[in-house]
């Protein structure tokens, strides 16, 4: 009998070994780092099924020759919907969706729902198959990565995508691909379930769901610096959250509660005391002068910390090259941004697309934050938002963000 095989060994790839090993499921693993393409087409005669970790997708020449040879490819988000009857909560988008799914998390469970919490976020999806009885909703936050290789399985009762914009061309193929592969969130759902987004060209046309955009909701809206929901006033000063994408984070949370529950005061201090996670727009230290968003992996998500801020801000950016176009970026910054602090390996190529009107181009994060703490203390805000990949130097951006934070301890 021909067995599944399991590409990519890390957390996702245990969690889906052990699960079949529990299931008595038949399974090969693979791994880029160690496993042969030889092995690969070997494994391809013995396996039927091959389900993806999120860093694998199309550019993979051994996911391209699987599906030549017409073998189903799917992701583990997907796998695991084969197995799960509870409603899914699941959120997209190419910005906010950590912040977006975390208070949707506490919203719920301030109305003392159950609440599997997973997904990009952490934990894989599949570890909630067996303990779904205790839960009264899966709340996944997913990836473009965990989309691509959707199937007929994955059908969310509720799916948002945030926003859209350029990101993740070293993964996908190109940006109709990366766009096509976030629409999938919707593309199972029943005239039972509903999508949600601000864009309507995101929806999935083969989608039969209910359409909403929380963006244009009359009873849950923001004006003149508050939220309003029905009746309830609250101040944008009231909360933890910094910028105004961060309303549009709050927005999306709110109808997704109120699809639902409804709105009791227990949400309102929910809200009021939900912080941004780590590494994303989070303050550090003294008010909001140093902040650290490393979670910035493009220059869109850049343009968002740039507009947090009324006044001019001290920026430091740079990281691995992802072929990004900072034109937009580069106006802003001309702007709104009184000197430009670089590093990273494609720091020379940032300082000849962005060109702002004072830079300084550092040999090392460690010299961009002693450069930048010095023009901090006249009370200018320092802002660490890479707008590129970490890894050039880095592991991941929370590596990049905790080693920010460490330099800024150690130099104030």
């Amino acid at each position: 009998m021909k067995k599944v095989l399991i590409y990519g060994m890390g957390k996702t790839g245990i969690e889906l070994m052990r699960f079949c090993k529990r299931k008595s499921i038949g399974y090969l693993t693979f791994d880029d780092n160690t496993n042969t393409p030889e092995q690969f087409v070997l494994y391809l005669s013995q396996c039927h099924l091959i389900i993806t970790s999120p860093g694998v997708g199309l550019r993979n020449k051994n996911i391209r020759l699987a599906i030549k040879k017409k073998i189903k490819v799917i992701s583990e988000i997907e796998f695991a919907s084969r197995f799960l009857s509870k409603p899914i909560i699941a959120i997209t988008g190419t910005n906010g969706k950590t912040t977006t799914t975390l208070l949707t998390y506490k919203l719920l469970k301030s109305a003392r729902l159950n609440v599997f919490l997973g997904g990009n976020i952490g934990t894989p999806l599949i570890k909630a198959v067996e303990s779904q009885d205790k839960y009264d909703f899966i709340l996944v936050e997913v990836s473009s990565f965990q989309l691509q290789f959707i199937d007929t399985s994955f059908s969310p009762f509720i799916s948002a995508i945030l926003n859209f914009s350029e990101n993740h061309l070293d993964h996908h193929l190109d940006m109709n691909e990366y766009a096509e592969s976030k629409r999938k969130i919707f593309r199972n759902q029943t005239t039972m379930n509903y999508s949600l987004s601000s864009m309507s060209e995101l929806f999935h046309p083969e989608s039969k769901s209910i359409r909403l955009n929380p963006l244009k909701n009359k009873k849950i809206y923001s004006k003149d610096n508050q939220i309003i929901v029905g009746d309830i006033k609250i101040m944008a000063k009231e909360l933890k959250l910094l910028g105004p994408h961060n309303v549009e984070n709050i927005l999306f949370s709110l109808n997704i509660f109120c699809l639902i529950k409804k709105i009791t005061n227990k949400q309102i201090i929910a809200l009021k005391t939900f912080s941004s996670p780590p590494h994303r727009l989070e303050i550090i230290k003294g008010g909001k002068y140093i902040v650290n968003d490393s979670k910035s992996t493009s220059p869109q998500a850049t343009e968002v910390a740039i507009k947090s801020f009324s006044n001019k801000i001290i920026l430091i950016m740079g990281g691995k090259d992802k072929k990004l176009d900072y034109v937009s970026l580069a106006r802003l910054i001309k702007n709104k941004v009184k000197l430009l602090i670089l590093f990273g390996e494609n720091k020379f190529e940032l300082a000849k697309i962005l060109n702002p009107k004072t830079m300084y181009l550092a040999p090392s994060l460690f010299e961009a934050v002693s450069t930048g703490l010095k023009e901090t203390k006249r009370g200018i805000p320092l802002v660490f938002s890479p707008g590129t990949s970490s890894f050039d130097e880095f592991s991941s951006f929370t590596e990049r963000g905790e080693t920010f934070k460490k330099y800024v301890k150690e130099l104030s």
